[in-house]
């Protein structure tokens, strides 16, 4: 039996290296997956599926549980999540910058072993978080200018060890999901505003309008994971997380934002008057939401772990992201007199991808650790599909924190900057006239970066 462990870790030892520098050529795509709420997560860059004795890591693999220290022991972190988006056109060689970049980020977490192989758990945290507002003056806008996406999760959790070296878990609960999204649309201002345009009605003008739409669902989830001590010093482990898919149902309506008014060809000055025609048709119209199904996708995750000594642990976890599955509400559309005016260019769809995260922990006293994480992320879209509101780009992660043992308890931070590859697509840059919306097919360059921090404290009783 000992020949065999001996033989399983050397075998294991030998393959990561491998596989981390088969990997390495073609990682390094913004996600709409969080690394992890917590700044315990965060600092291992969600790298932790292995990390036994972590509450943080039950969180990503509820079969973690029996191997928590203590009878009862929970923690409660508080962060800030900040993402920016940049588009830069080459026909002008002017960059506009998102907006809206901010959220809170809480979580908590808590387990009670009911003995030596039963561990309870519950988590509360943030799986999916993406927000942007492009400016009106981008021609970026007539294709989405806005996007709000949160999914927070709440799920309770049973880890029970089945040998001293094997172990599994699972969790179940619900994912209540916001989303918002709004776009940039333009109509015809007939000579009659009370009419279609047409021969006999021609057009004076265009007029532009912002639609938003908003709505929110909650879903099941479920999660499921093991872990196999190979021997003294390493362990390997598994987790999944399950699809969360559910119906949010759209309200919409007019943005507060005023309405603009040009000339047929989309940028003029437009004849006098033609402001209260404008008025007239949006009158008329009403705005239509787009659709309620909402998927976000499931991820599975598989980690080596291996505590070098009594100082420092290292930890690598590869994970696989099902994007197909993802799905999130169209854009909202108008209709008018002259009939129904659509977004202009619907997103492209997403596509499965591999990422991997790399964390060390290393123990400087008996009351600090210091903690690092890097993460790198395949591109979850077509280049050509890449936008600045859901994103898809190659992305990067790299993070830090430490953890202080005070007050009886543990004291962590943990920070990640995330960096997108830049994408220079040539179906963004647009403009919109009387004969409708076309594409000019000049580059665009997407750009996009984030920051990720959050403070927690620990209690182990």
């Amino acid at each position: 039996m000992a020949r065999r462990i001996t033989m399983s870790r050397g075998l294991v030892a030998s393959a990561a290296p491998v596989l981390l520098w088969l990997l390495s050529p073609v990682l390094g795509a913004q996600t709409l997956a969080m690394p992890a709420s917590d700044p315990v997560g965060i600092a291992r860059s969600g790298a932790g599926v292995a990390y036994g004795k972590s509450l943080e890591a039950a969180a990503l693999n509820p079969a973690l549980l029996p191997t928590l220290e203590g009878r009862f022991q929970f923690f409660l972190a508080a962060g800030q999540e900040l993402e920016s988006s940049q588009v830069s056109l080459q026909s002008s060689q002017r960059t506009v910058y998102s907006t809206d970049r901010n959220r809170f980020l809480p979580a908590f977490g808590l387990a009670w072993k009911l003995g030596k192989s039963v561990g309870l758990g519950l988590k509360v945290d943030t799986p999916f978080l993406r927000h942007s507002r492009l400016s009106g003056d981008t021609p970026v806008r007539f294709l989405g200018d806005e996007l709000d996406l949160k999914a927070q999760r709440v799920e309770v959790q049973l880890g029970i060890a089945l040998r001293n070296d094997f172990s599994i878990g699972l969790g179940a609960g619900f994912a209540k999901i916001d989303t918002a999204a709004g776009t940039t649309l333009r109509g015809l201002i007939p000579e009659d505003p009370t009419s279609g345009a047409s021969g006999t009605n021609p057009s004076q003008g265009l007029f532009e309008k912002r639609v938003i739409q908003k709505g929110s669902a909650t879903a099941p989830t479920f999660s499921a994971g093991f872990r196999w001590a190979i021997g003294p010093r390493w362990t390997l482990a598994g987790a999944y997380q399950s699809t969360i898919r559910g119906t949010a149902t759209q309200t919409s309506g007019f943005a507060a934002d005023p309405y603009r008014v040009y000339a047929n060809d989309g940028f003029s000055t437009p004849p006098l008057g033609l402001d209260a025609k404008a008025g007239t048709v949006l009158g008329l119209s009403h705005v239509l939401a787009g659709t309620d199904k909402i998927a976000l996708p499931a991820r599975a995750a598989i980690g080596l772990r291996q505590r070098v000594n009594q100082v420092f642990t290292w930890e690598a976890d590869i994970r696989y992201t099902q994007g197909t599955q993802f799905e999130f509400p169209s854009m909202p559309s108008m209709t008018t007199p002259g009939g129904i005016i659509r977004v202009a260019n619907p997103s492209g769809p997403f596509v499965n991808s591999v990422g991997i995260s790399l964390m060390g922990e290393l123990k400087l006293s008996k009351s600090w650790l210091v903690r690092g994480g890097l993460s790198l992320d395949q591109s979850s879209r077509n280049e050509e599909d890449a936008e600045p509101l859901l994103g898809g780009q190659r992305n990067s992660g790299f993070s830090f924190g430490f953890g202080w043992l005070v007050a009886s308890g543990e004291l962590n931070f943990g920070y990640q900057l995330r960096q997108s590859q830049d994408q220079d697509p040539s179906n963004l840059d647009g403009v919109w006239s009387s004969s409708g919306y076309r594409r000019t097919g000049t580059t665009t360059r997407v750009e996009g970066m984030g920051h990720i921090f959050s403070i927690g404290f620990k209690k182990i009783f």
